[in-house]
C-alpha cells in the first residue's frame, strides 16, 4: 500500500505520457478535464444542495490539476472551474451580476484562496519531484556501488582460492597440502554464499536452496578433487529459508562434506556423499549428509566427535542456523543430520 502511495504523489502525466505529445497540450486536456469534473460534481450537488457552496467544489479539481498536471494545468482549471461557478451557480444564475453586494467579496476571497493553492500546491509539486530525483540519483549510485563490490569481492574470493592452491601444490607436506585443500574448499563456500545472497545483484532475505546448495556441491567436488573417485549428490527440496540460516546451513554443509571427504573414504577408494535437505510447508527443515566410506565409531573419527577446528565450526554453525546435530552409523558409512529444532520453529 504504501508503494502504491509514494507512486501516485510521483506520478507527473507530462512525464507519464508520450514525448511525442507536447507539454502544453497535455495540460490543456488535463485541465479541461478537471473543469469538466468540477462542472460534474456541481451538477450531482445541485439534485439535493442547489447553489450550495458555490466555489467549494472548484479547490479539490484545481489542486488534483496542479499535483498531477503541473501548475498550467492548475491555472487552466482555476480559471473554467472558477468561471463556471460564478457565473452558473451563484445568483443570478447564468450571469456575472451579483444579487447581493456581499458576493462580490467573496468572490475575490474564494478566487484569491483558489490561486493561494495553485501557488502551493505548484511548489509542493516540484518539492517532491526535486525530491524524487535526488533518491532516484541515490539508488543508482547506490545500485553501482553494489555492483562494484559484488565484483571485487568475487575478484577476491577467486584470488584467495587460486593462492591457497597454488601453495597447496608446492608445499612438500601432506598435511600441509590437506589443510590448504580444506581452507580452500571453506573459501569456495564462503563465494557460493556471497553469490546467493547476491543473486542478480540485489540482496536478498530469503535463499533458494536448492540452487544454494547444488553451486555449493559443485564448488566442493571441484576443490576437494573428488571427481575420480568420490561423487557428491544432491536431493534438494524447492525450499527458500531466511538468509542467515541458509548461510549456516551451508558452512554445515561445507564443514561435513569437507570431513567425509578426508576421513571417509581410504585412498584410491570409490563412494558417495549425499547431500539432502527437506522441508515441507510448515514443516521443520532437515540437512541429511550421508556417505558411504568406512566411518564407523571404531575406524573413523566423525566431525561430531572430533575436537578440531572443523568440529567446532559445525557446532557453531549449526547452533547459528538452530539446528541439532546427530551423528548415525547405519551399518556402512556415516550419517550426519541437523533438524531445526522445536524453538526455532516456534519462533518463525
Amino acid at each position: 500500500m504504501a508503494t502504491h502511495r509514494s507512486r501516485l504523489g510521483e506520478l507527473d502525466l507530462v512525464d507519464r505520457l508520450p514525448g511525442s505529445i507536447p507539454p502544453i497540450l497535455i495540460q490543456i486536456g488535463f485541465g479541461v478535464i478537471c473543469v469538466m469534473a468540477a462542472i460534474g460534481a456541481r451538477a450531482f450537488v445541485n439534485l439535493f444542495a442547489a447553489s450550495a457552496g458555490p466555489y467549494s467544489l472548484i479547490y479539490p479539481a484545481i489542486l488534483i490539476s496542479t499535483l498531477f498536471g503541473r501548475w498550467q494545468a492548475g491555472l487552466i482549471t482555476f480559471v473554467g472551474a472558477f468561471a463556471y461557478s460564478w457565473y452558473a451557480v451563484l445568483p443570478y444564475h447564468y450571469s456575472f451580476q451579483f444579487a447581493d453586494a456581499a458576493d462580490g467579496a467573496r468572490t475575490i476571497v474564494n478566487g484569491g484562496a483558489a490561486l493561494i493553492i495553485v501557488v502551493f500546491a505548484g511548489l509542493f509539486r516540484s518539492a517532491v519531484r526535486r525530491a524524487v530525483m535526488e533518491r532516484n540519483a541515490q539508488i543508482t549510485t547506490h545500485a553501482l556501488l553494489l555492483r562494484e563490490l559484488d565484483h571485487r569481492t568475487k575478484n577476491n574470493f577467486a584470488m584467495v582460492a587460486s593462492l591457497l592452491e597454488m601453495q597447496r601444490r608446492h608445499h612438500p607436506s601432506e598435511d600441509v597440502q590437506e589443510a590448504l585443500a580444506i581452507a580452500g574448499s571453506r573459501v569456495h563456500s564462503f563465494a557460493a554464499i556471497h553469490n546467493a545472497i547476491y543473486s542478480g545483484g540485489d540482496y536478498v532475505e530469503e535463499i533458494n536452496m536448492r540452487d544454494y546448495l547444488a553451486a555449493l556441491v559443485h564448488q566442493l567436488s571441484g576443490a576437494l578433487f573428488l571427481g575420480d573417485t568420490v561423487s557428491i549428490t544432491l536431493d534438494c527440496d524447492p525450499v527458500a529459508l531466511p538468509r542467515d540460516t541458509a548461510v549456516a546451513i551451508g558452512l554445515v554443509t561445507n564443514e561435513i562434506v569437507t570431513n567425509a571427504a578426508k576421513h571417509a573414504f581410504a585412498e584410491g577408494d570409490t563412494g558417495t556423499i549425499h547431500v539432502a535437505l527437506k522441508a515441507g510447508d510448515d514443516n521443520p527443515w532437515r540437512l541429511t549428509i550421508t556417505d558411504d566410506g568406512r566411518g564407523t565409531p571404531d575406524n573413523a573419527k566423525p566431525a561430531s566427535r572430533s575436537s578440531g577446528l572443523g568440529a567446532r565450526l559445525i557446532d557453531a554453525f549449526a547452533s547459528k542456523a538452530g539446528g541439532t546435530l546427530l551423528t548415525e552409523w547405519p551399518g556402512k558409512g556415516t550419517r550426519v543430520s541437523l533438524t531445526q529444532s522445536d524453538q526455532a520453529f516456534d519462533d518463525t
